[in-house]
């Protein structure tokens, strides 16, 4: 029996698979099981059927009971039978979207795809790892609601309030708006609140990009009780290298995300990519089971390009910067880290511009591979998640147009985990990628007067129909919101001018 046919772009990305002897079926199952593992609901598209026919048995294989109790559990009924093909396809879509734009994000190589997606997969999960005495002792509360006051509505003196974790909202927030209109002040003070009215700790790390004004801000800092990181004079507490397993598909993934990461803000050719990824699986081969640091990797480059007779270029150029500004802790001094259990400001402002964004991802990387690992966080009686952690980036507009898939992961991720990503940035237009839209798993957006060009974002972002032009008239303080149970974007007042 027929369950579903895909569309014509899904059986051309499938077909562009067969060289890697993987059957159809057998992608579009893993494509499923992708997109059913992820919390929010997939967008209800409507995709041609001119691609690829599946029978139910392709699909399922031996757990159809199993896939269809998922499938009610998301929906909260029993489906109709004739509701299951097509659901069943939005969900095959969206996995196999997210499939083909990592295949082409790998320069179309099924088997970087395929490390890749094992990656995802979590290998690790596998190796007995302390991991979780990274974190705080469990909360002493039966409520991890998170509450926070936006504002007045604009119009009123209705006091609009936000449910951070609720079931079926992501904890990510973002904050928009040109410079002037107060995003970062309202960015910071919805995390006073929080660190002040919410009944368990909740940790934040926050990466202060451009001008320091947030690691300078003495009030804020201590009022939430933060260390500051400043660097280059301090160093960030982690190391990057650090793998719990050194087996042969940890290392080769480590190698990868690194050089990605490399990648996301240096341009590198075809050449140095391989010789990075070769420099770095080198290094772990040597140091066997020791953590090799950051100027390990580049005594080994300076061994290895002299040798060989490379001459210098950008990624000899990339890596010296980290023996010239040391931004992490030496493995010397443990691996261990407490950015799961204090507030932490990283002032990134004093270092060049392509610094601060390596920093910044490489923490990330580093955090992402330790949550992934991470059982999920537990749930109320309301339904209501525990966030362990918000990872706040300011002026994320830098980072956004950068090819980092690990940020791209967090955001997709990591909030059944109990991990929140905060985004503040300059226009909605930021959010909407050409390697991934932001938007997609914003659960608060708030939208100070701004500029914009794609006035569809305002819609994905706000979840209604809003005349884009409003946003360059917005009085000093208003933004748009939407939070739940509102049928439409409102007006609020944020913050006051007065104040």
């Amino acid at each position: 029996m027929s369950l579903l046919k895909t569309s014509k772009e899904a059986r051309e990305f499938l077909e562009k698979l067969r060289r890697t002897n993987i059957r159809p079926n057998l992608w579009a199952r893993a494509a499923l099981g992708y997109s059913l593992s992820l919390e929010s609901e997939p967008e209800k598209v409507t995709y041609d059927s001119d691609g690829t026919e599946f029978q139910a048995k392709q699909i399922y294989g031996d757990d159809e009971d199993i896939i269809l109790a998922l499938i009610r559990q998301r929906i909260g009924k029993v489906p109709d039978p004739n509701e299951i093909g097509p659901l069943i396809k939005l969900h095959i879509e969206r996995g196999l979207r997210y499939f083909r734009e990592e295949y082409e994000r790998l320069n179309s190589r099924s088997d970087e795809l395929i490390l890749h997606l094992l990656e995802q997969c979590s290998l690790s999960d596998l190796i007995p790892s302390p991991i979780a005495d990274l974190l705080p002792k469990s909360p002493d509360t039966e409520s991890y609601t998170v509450t926070i006051e936006l504002g007045k509505e604009a119009r009123g003196d209705i006091i609009v309030y936000h449910i951070l974790n609720a079931p079926g909202t992501a904890p990510h927030v973002a904050i928009m708006g040109r410079n002037g209109t107060g995003k970062t002040r309202t960015g910071l003070s919805l995390i006073t609140q929080i660190t002040t009215t919410t009944p368990y700790f909740i940790p934040f790390l926050i990466f202060d990009y451009a001008k320091g004004d947030i690691a300078s801000n003495m009030d804020f800092v201590s009022d939430i009780n933060a260390n500051v990181i400043r660097l280059p004079e301090e160093c960030i507490p982690i190391t990057p290298l650090s793998l719990p397993d050194k087996g042969r598909y940890a290392v080769q993934l480590a190698a990868r995300r690194f050089r990605d990461t490399i990648c996301s803000v240096v341009p590198l050719g075809p050449i140095q990519k391989g010789r990075c990824l070769q420099l770095i699986m080198q290094l772990y081969d040597d140091f066997a089971d020791y953590t090799p640091d950051l100027t390990d990797l580049m005594e080994l480059a300076e061994q290895e390009y002299q040798t060989n007779g490379w001459k210098e270029d950008s990624l000899l150029a990339c890596l010296h910067e980290f023996s010239v500004f040391p931004l992490f802790r030496s493995s010397n001094e443990g691996e261990e880290h407490d950015l799961f259990k204090k507030n932490h400001v990283i002032d990134l402002h004093s270092l060049p511009e392509d610094l601060r964004k390596l920093a910044s991802f490489l923490v990330l990387d580093r955090l992402y591979s330790e949550i992934m690992r991470l059982p999920d966080a537990p749930l109320d009686k309301n339904g209501d998640r525990q966030i362990r952690l918000i990872i706040l980036i300011d002026e994320a507009h830098h980072y956004l147009p950068c090819r980092q898939h690990t940020l791209e992961n967090m955001v997709r991720e990591v909030r059944s985990k109990g991990v929140a990503i905060w985004l503040l940035s300059q226009s909605p237009d930021d959010f909407d990628q050409k390697q991934y839209n932001f938007a997609r798993e914003m659960g608060l957006s708030i939208i100070f007067s701004c500029l914009l060009e794609r006035p569809k974002m305002l819609e994905a972002l706000l979840g209604g129909k809003v005349d884009y032009r409003k946003l360059g008239q917005l009085d000093s303080g208003v933004a748009l919101t939407r939070v739940q149970h509102s049928d439409a974007p409102i007006e609020i007042q944020a913050w006051s001018p007065l104040q």
